[in-house]
Formats: C-alpha cells, structure tokens, sequence
C-alpha cells in the first residue's frame, strides 16, 4: 500500500507512512510525491508523476476536511479520479477531521443534511474504504455507502493525562449535557468521577454561557474537561471561568480535533491550564497553552489489520 497526502496534513501522513515502513520493514509503505496547484482561474490542479508505480496498487489517501473546507473536498476527489485513471486498485481513505460532520441533521426546515452530502460525494465506487475518527455524532458512518469505520483517540489522551495529571485530585466534566454519554465512557475508562457543565448557546449570535455546575465538588481538583472538536474556543473560555470560579485548582480541556477559527489568543488569556488536541489537523499556530499528541499509530494499527 502506498500513501499519499493532500494538501490539509501532510505532516500526519507522513508519521503514517513512517510508522508503516517501520512496522513492516517494507519500503512499499512510501509516501508518494503528488502536485497540487492552482490554475488562474482558482481551479485545483493535480498530478501525480508516478505513472506506473501505483498502477493495480492500493494506495491510502490522507485528507481532513478543515480550513479551506470545500477546497479540501474538491481536492479529495481529484487526487481519487487520478488515482483510478492511473490504473491503480483501490483508495482507502483516512478523513482525520470530518468537515461538515456537525451539520448531521435538520436543525430548521429548509436546511441541508451537510454530513450526509459529503459522506454520499466521498462514497465513490473506487473508494474501497473509510476511517473516521471520533465524530461528534457515531450515526455519521452509516451516511456513507462504502464500508466507514469510527476509530477512537480516548487511550492516546488517557496515556498522557496519566503522566500530566494526579488523578487521586482530579475530576472529568463533560462541557453541555450533549456530551455527557462522552465523557462518562471518559471517566469510567479512568475509573474518575464527573461533573456536568450546564452551558446554554444563543443560536443566533453562538454566544456561549456556562451557568453551573451539576454533580461533585471541584474544590481544589484537576478538572479534565472532555469534547470532541474546539471550534471557535468560547465552550473552553466559559467553562474554564466557571470551573476556576467554583475552585477547581486546574482546568485541562482535551478534545480530539482542534478546528480555533479564530484563532489562539482568547483561549490564551483564559482560565484554562492546558488544551490537549491531536494531530488530526495541522496546527500552524504555537501556543504555550497547547499540547498536541499524535494520533497516527490509530491509523497504522487499521491499516495494517
């Protein structure tokens, strides 16, 4: 198997293509050299040189769907088209970063399924198959018509929280009641207690409120805070404040997928102690506050089942 990588990780895919060719021993586990460029006129433009190489080979393209999401997709699809016009056998397709996987359902009439739009365009018939990690909705894979696996990140976090935190002082919080089953599978795979954040959303302005806490004190304890994707921060800010406010000694927000559309510094001038993210989309800001843990061994481990 062959690897390639868009535009969105290349850093992820060759970890990947590293572990494989490790693992194995073989240097067929190689990251291929693609071209991505743009025509005048803002159209993508790919081509891969490695005519015959790949020709009735199976070949893993590694893409997430973050910023510039469409452009991502679009791409996604090209590189699969050369792909089959190349006379390769078949793409496995690892999407660390689901795009569009928050629109999964109809929140007022007259709006799109966005989930279920990407998943059927994805859903090419030479797509063999897909490896998802840690959705915001499980149901998502079932929107795809080509074999879709949901992989997990929880033991790449629990690895680390062991060694970062004291867990005889500390607490997991789920942030919304929406993410209480999450961190409640969290907190019994650590074997900690938890407490629920009761945090409210203005659907019209995204303006987020935490109000109160629900469940064990937080006094003087480590506060691990479990979710699935950090988009614009404000879940971090507000529970951070109010977990600080209610005398929690430290706050760690980890969550699998860290999208900060706008930006770090906010998040930097908040309560919290640490975000834990992974490496499911490319972080090209620093930040002191910020750890990243890589999450490519996940992959290995599938691809090589």
């Amino acid at each position: 198997m062959y690897i390639i990588a868009g535009s969105s990780n290349p850093p992820l895919a060759k970890k990947i293509a590293n572990k494989l060719g490790t693992t194995t021993k073989s240097k067929k586990f190689q990251l291929i050299p693609i071209e991505i460029s743009k025509f005048a006129n803002d159209e993508k433009r790919i081509w891969i040189n490695d005519n015959q190489l790949l020709k009735n080979q199976e070949v893993c393209l590694i893409q997430s769907f973050n910023a510039p999401v469409d452009e991502h997709i679009i791409e996604t699809l090209l590189i699969i088209d050369a792909l089959e016009r190349l006379g390769a056998k078949s793409v496995t397709l690892i999407i660390p970063w689901l795009g569009y996987s928050l629109q999964d359902k109809v929140f007022r009439p007259g709006e799109a399924i966005a989930a279920k739009v990407v998943a059927d365009v994805i859903s090419n018939h030479f797509v063999e198959r897909v490896f998802l990690l840690d959705l915001h909705n499980s149901s998502i894979p079932g929107f795809f018509s080509v074999p879709t696996y949901h992989l997990f990140a929880d033991e790449i976090f629990i690895n680390y929280l062991k060694k970062a935190i004291d867990f005889n002082q500390a607490l997991i919080a789920s942030p919304d009641f929406g993410g209480i089953k999450r961190a409640r599978i969290f907190a019994e795979k650590v074997g900690l207690d938890m407490v629920n954040i009761d945090k409210s959303r203005d659907l019209k302005t995204g303006q987020v409120t935490a109000h109160d806490l629900h469940g064990p004190s937080v006094e003087n304890k480590t506060v691990v805070v479990i979710d699935d994707v950090i988009i614009s921060g404000s879940t971090v800010i507000e529970s951070a404040a109010l977990l600080k406010k209610k005398g929690a000694r430290k706050v760690y927000f980890v969550a699998s997928h860290g999208v900060f559309c706008n930006g770090l510094a906010e998040i930097n001038n908040s309560e919290v102690d640490q975000i834990v993210v992974s490496n499911s989309i490319q972080q090209k800001q620093k930040n002191a506050k910020l750890k990243i843990l890589d999450i490519s061994s996940i992959f290995v481990q599938e691809l090589l089942h």
